[in-house]
């Protein structure tokens, strides 16, 4: 009995589903509601493809902000995930979850923010639901599903 449940345990582990280590909604905000802010979302699609859209505004006296809508894909020799632009670009982030925080660390290139705005920091976990859709600071409701990283555009 103890073989038979430790196996449907191991075949339900190794079903071919990915993880859902990262889904959900990170990120802080600033005193009441206001900058400095960062939000970065993780979307599952069904055919396992991880999508995110994170967002951060520097605090006064500029309030630069910067965004990123892209794709991770698992890195398997450090067992981390990590975004590599869909088009042209020098950019490269490497996302480590850790309890319930997730660390992004630059590991290559300029990635288009705002001046001064880098993605580097810990975000604490706010929700650990699939996120649908994300809404952009120019406040366009962007639905993951329906929106494939090469697809993104924030206007």
């Amino acid at each position: 009995m103890k073989l038979f449940l430790l196996s449907i345990f191991i075949s339900f582990i190794t079903s071919g589903t990915p993880p859902a280590s990262l889904q959900g909604t990170y990120g802080s905000q600033g005193k009441d509601g206001k900058a400095p802010y960062s939000l970065l979302q993780i979307h599952y699609l069904a055919k396992g493809t991880i999508l995110f859209y994170f967002e951060r505004v520097l605090g006064a006296p500029a309030y630069n902000s910067g965004t990123l809508y892209g794709q991770l894909t698992l890195n398997k020799k450090t067992g981390h995930y990590e975004y590599l632009p869909v088009e042209e670009g020098d950019c490269k982030l490497e996302f480590i979850r850790a309890g319930n925080k997730i660390t992004i660390n630059t590991l290559a290139g300029d990635c288009g923010f705002g001046n001064g705005v880098i993605a580097d920091g810990t975000y604490p976990l706010n929700d650990n639901k699939n996120p649908a859709f994300c809404i952009t600071r120019t406040g366009k409701k962007v639905y993951f599903e329906k929106t494939p990283a090469n697809k993104f555009r924030e206007d």
